[in-house]
């Protein structure tokens, strides 16, 4: 199932912009155009995540950010806060200290938001993956054992082939693309190092130690990468 983000904005051209960048990441997102409406659907919404503007029309994005790190109801749902008004240090400082997983200045960069939404969302899933055990045609992969098994054979992985094999793994049957990979297993910010080159070494190493099963491994040209 999609990730959904509860998208909280009183611009409608923004928030149609910003919609565009999520949907095209396939989040499912929610719209709220006030504080009002953004407290009358949280209940019924369930998000994974909040994108909320810090003024909201009849609202404090900041404050509403503090209620929710206040309620234990929903203590749990990340919140990244974004402003194009309130930029200053120690707005940011507050909305963080109120409980903001992130706080971005507008305007927004397609890839620096979906990279903040990507990594805050596997900050918040990193338990319940660590305790998570991955099959596919064979093979086995233990997230917290950090061991790849091809029926009774241990596969040994250094650790970015592991990292890397977990993600494709996770998002079997999706194509990944290289600067999602570069985002999530090597951490790279895509505005200092972009080199798809990187991936494609470290995934022929993979590919070898794999052996029968490198085959399910396929390059998706100018997308990138998928196991089927």
């Amino acid at each position: 199932m999609p990730y959904k983000i509860m998208l909280a904005d009183d611009d409608p051209d923004i928030s149609r912009v910003i919609d565009a960048w999520l949907k095209k990441e396939d989040y499912s997102v929610v719209h709220c155009y006030s504080g009002q409406e953004f407290l009358a659907k949280l209940e019924t919404s369930k998000p994974d995540l909040i994108l909320m503007d810090v003024l909201l029309g009849d609202a404090d994005g900041s404050n509403l950010c503090k209620q929710l790190h206040e309620n234990p109801t929903t203590r749990h749902i990340p919140v990244i806060l974004m402003s194009a008004n309130r930029t200053r240090d120690e707005d940011m400082i507050s909305g963080l200290k109120g409980g903001a997983d992130d706080y971005l200045l507008k305007p927004l960069k397609p890839a620096i938001l979906l990279a903040k939404i990507e990594t805050v969302l596997r900050r918040m899933r990193a338990p319940a993956e660590l305790g998570e055990i991955l099959r596919r045609h064979g093979l086995t992969l233990d997230v917290s054992k950090r061991t790849v098994r091809k029926g009774k054979k241990e596969i040994h992985l250094p650790r970015k082939e592991f990292d890397l094999l977990t993600v494709l793994l996770r998002r079997s049957g999706k194509v990944v693309s290289s600067k999602y990979l570069l985002e999530t297993v090597w951490g790279h910010e895509l505005e200092d190092y972009n080199d798809p080159h990187t991936v494609q070494v470290h995934l022929s190493r993979l590919k070898k130690r794999l052996g029968g099963f490198a085959v399910r491994i396929k390059t998706v040209v100018g997308s990138g990468y998928t196991i089927e």
